[in-house]
């Protein structure tokens, strides 16, 4: 026998026999009581706005988990959307917000922008977005 199908036999035989220990107690991140972003809406339109406005919207959420979420990092897509989000772990059952702020100058027509929200919650990604159209 060939020195691989030894190798991939005995990966089988290692990889089955970890799966079948009877009176093993497995523990996934649901049960241990993950945290669990819900927003309320991920999505604002702010319909049409006069160019050069600061339109700001806060898109708030609730950690409907056990342990306590950390939002680690919100990304906005360019320098024209600035999220400001809480640095501080939010417990099980409270609400925060993002305040999302887009700024309009020299940004005529339509705007779509999608903010990427890193948290330790079960997903890990969330993505809230605003739109609009820039008028004068």
């Amino acid at each position: 026998m060939s020195f691989k199908k030894v190798s991939l036999m005995f990966l089988f035989f290692v990889a089955y026999t970890s799966h079948a220990q009877p009176g093993k107690k497995t523990i996934t991140l649901e049960a241990a009581g993950q945290p669990l972003i819900k927003f309320e809406t991920t999505l604002h339109d702010f319909g049409k706005i006069v160019e050069g406005t600061q339109a700001t919207y806060e898109f708030k959420f609730t950690n409907n988990g056990k342990t306590p979420l950390i939002l680690s990092d919100v990304k906005p897509p360019c320098s024209c959307t600035v999220p400001i989000w809480p640095k501080e772990p939010i417990l099980p059952g409270k609400s925060a917000s993002i305040k999302v702020t887009f700024d309009s100058k020299g940004k005529p027509g339509v705007f779509n922008k999608t903010i990427t929200v890193k948290h330790n919650g079960e997903s890990g990604t969330d993505y809230i977005t605003i739109k609009g159209v820039v008028g004068s």
